[in-house]
């Protein structure tokens, strides 16, 4: 039996119906007007980003004064480009200049030179259903930040100076590092040929930046990249370049490297596409690549020869721990730091049958016994790219070049050859009492008269030659032209020089007593003028030989095929890039 409605019942349906449907559109034009906040929102980020990007390209170095209209008029301009992007509603444009912190947030400036640029695009969006909700309107906004890439690269020390300049001398050092046996020629085929991060990133072996600059590959492998890479190149020059590194890819010494992670030498951010294109000569980017992760023990050449009382007694050794670091990005950035090269160890020398002295009026005096040590603490340091002064993009030419400054800063370091010698004699007993010393005998030794006609004498004696620094940071300010190519230096120069010796007496005995070192000068005096006379002493006969193999043969080559220098780098400029915008919030 069915049942029929009371009139009651269907009030309360229509009654119920009536409110769903006020609550249904109510909700509908919340639901519509929202919407159209969002929209706006999307299409006011928009006009943000691209009024930011247009705004950055104005951050050249100028002040926020005088900016400050060139900015009005700019994003004006902007606007009216992209006005297609937010139709018939125009949005109001708030600017806002400043810098970016080290943790990346935006901060205004309200003087100085900006780097950064704020753009907030803000409009009032217009409900559809003003009547239904109530609301007429709702405000809409977003911001972007922008700023200006400078970046440059740079590099402490170079493999290719030295073959450029001919310098024969680093061949040994050079084939020892790569195990291998390249003539001058070979050497100036790698430095010539250059290759761009981006080509070997493209080379079936590696793949990508990442694979490149963050993955770990083999340093055979790297090689192997280099030689698919200067393949496709048409230069027929490269053809000396790819037999070289054919060479390196299958001696020992690649074989046995492993694994390497080029982040440790190049330091490079694998998104900086900038830096990816900068042209890198193939000898630094092998050399350099050699030392990313591992250090080389110098093998001790024949620096004996042709130096009398020096045979082949060595001990220990020195280390090669880094070589011609490069570094790219912004200024103040942890990206644009590189480390100096640096040498760290000490050779043991041992002297034998050195030369007798003849020292009037003592007469003739031997050299029993002697030893020496070669240490060098290069001083580890980095280089960091700095500003102010900001990058400069120049032409290109001695007059406008492109500038940069880096400073480098460096620990303790020092580089010397110390030497230790005995003299020894029988003495006469007349000759001393000649001297001045009749006291002193009395003192040390008692009755003159008991001492019979010979006294033992025993002068030892310290020779040091080089220096020692305790660091510190110096500028380095680049121009390319022209130091992509000479360098500008800091520190001081690795090499002996036998002109700067200071000779200390240490000991003196005289029939196996210690005498006061003040006492017997009449005594030390003529024994170290005589050790380091012109022609007559040890300094002549054995140091300056010894000194002079060491510069031409085993420091000095190694200093000059990496642009070492003490506590300091050979500093150069590889490239620079400016006027890139980027979006950064």
């Amino acid at each position: 039996m069915r049942h029929r409605r009371t009139a009651g019942e269907r009030g309360t349906v229509t009654l119920f119906m009536t409110v769903m449907l006020a609550v249904l559109m109510v909700a509908g034009a919340f639901v519509v007007d929202l919407g159209l906040q969002r929209v706006a929102r999307a299409d006011l980020q928009a006009i943000a980003d691209v009024v930011a990007l247009d705004l950055s390209r104005e951050l050249d170095g100028r002040s926020i004064a005088t900016l400050a209209s060139a900015m009005d008029a700019a994003a004006e301009e902007s606007l009216e480009r992209n006005s297609d992007i937010v139709g018939n509603e125009v949005p109001e444009i708030s600017v806002e200049l400043g810098d970016i912190e080290v943790d990346g947030d935006f901060a205004a400036m309200a003087a100085g030179a900006p780097t950064a640029v704020k753009v907030t695009a803000s409009t009032e969006v217009p409900f559809a259903f003003a009547g239904v909700t109530g609301q007429e309107s709702g405000a809409a906004a977003r911001s972007a930040v922008a700023d200006n890439l400078s970046t440059a690269c740079f590099r402490l020390g170079t493999f290719v100076a030295a073959i450029r300049a001919g310098d024969s001398t680093v061949l040994a050092p050079l084939n020892d590092l790569l195990g291998v046996n390249l003539d001058l020629v070979a050497y100036r085929g790698l430095a010539v040929a250059d290759l761009r991060l981006s080509q070997l990133t493209a080379t079936s072996v590696i793949g990508s930046p990442e694979e490149l600059l963050s993955g770990g590959i083999t340093y055979a492998e790297l090689v192997t990249a280099m030689i698919e890479a200067l393949s496709r190149e048409s230069a027929s020059s490269n053809a000396v370049a790819i037999q070289a590194l054919t060479r390196i890819a299958s001696s020992q010494v690649t074989a046995a490297i492993g694994q390497i992670h080029l982040s440790n030498v190049l330091h490079v951010t694998p998104t900086d596409r900038a830096a990816m294109e900068v042209a890198l000569s193939v000898l630094d980017i092998v050399g350099t690549a050699r030392l990313a992760d591992g250090q080389h023990f110098l093998g001790i050449p024949n620096i004996q020869a042709q130096v009398p009382g020096v045979g082949f007694q060595f001990t220990g050794g020195i280390t090669l721990v880094s070589a011609a670091e490069l570094a790219c990005g912004r200024a103040n950035s942890a990206d644009a730091v590189a480390d100096t090269a640096q040498l760290d160890g000490t050779v043991g020398i041992a002297f034998t049958n050195l030369p007798s002295l003849n020292v009037p009026p003592l007469g003739s005096l031997q050299t029993p016994k002697g030893g020496g040590t070669l240490s060098v603490v290069a001083g580890s340091g980095t280089g960091r790219l700095v500003a102010p002064p900001d990058v400069y993009c120049g032409s290109g030419s001695a007059g406008d070049p492109s500038t940069m400054s880096v400073d480098v800063q460096t620990g303790l370091a020092s580089y010397r050859l110390r030497t230790n010698v005995t003299v020894a004699a029988e003495v006469r007993l007349t000759d001393l009492l000649g001297l001045g010393l009749t006291s002193v005998l009395t003192n040390l030794l008692g009755n003159i008269l008991l001492l019979g006609n010979k006294i033992s004498l025993e002068v030892e004696v310290d020779l040091v030659i080089g220096s020692q620094t305790s660091g510190g940071t110096t500028r380095a300010d680049l121009a390319i032209p022209p130091n992509d190519v000479t360098p500008v230096s800091t520190g001081g120069s690795m090499n002996l020089d036998v002109n700067s010796i200071i000779p200390t007496v240490t000991a003196v005995k005289l029939n196996g007593k210690s005498a006061g070192l003040a006492s017997v000068t009449a005594i030390t005096n003529p024994i170290l003028s005589t050790l380091v006379t012109t022609g007559k002493g040890f300094v002549e006969k054995t140091l300056t030989p010894l000194v002079d193999n060491i510069n031409e043969k085993f420091i000095g080559p190694v200093a000059r095929m990496i642009g070492l220098r003490l506590a300091g780098a050979d500093v150069y400029g590889v490239g620079v890039t400016c006027g890139t915008p980027r979006l950064i919030g």
